[in-house]
């Protein structure tokens, strides 16, 4: 027997799920303009970090033996 507890969470996921449907049917790719790029954003954003990053070497060591017997 449940003591009220399922439906306020019913009453919650109904609220959620309106609310969730009323953002979608607002927000659509009509509303805003295609995007037209120049270069694509990946070359865009590796020619800014080549410019302002120093290559970082690192070496890696070798693990000592383990002898076995």
């Amino acid at each position: 027997m449940s003591l009220g507890c399922t439906a306020t969470l019913c009453n919650f996921a109904k609220t959620t799920f309106d609310a969730i449907s009323k953002t979608y049917s607002y927000l659509n790719p009509g509303l805003w303009k295609e995007t037209v790029f120049i270069k694509s954003p990946y070359q865009e954003f590796t020619d800014h970090l080549v410019k302002t990053h120093s290559r970082v070497s690192v070496q890696r060591t070798q693990v000592p033996a383990v002898a076995t017997t």
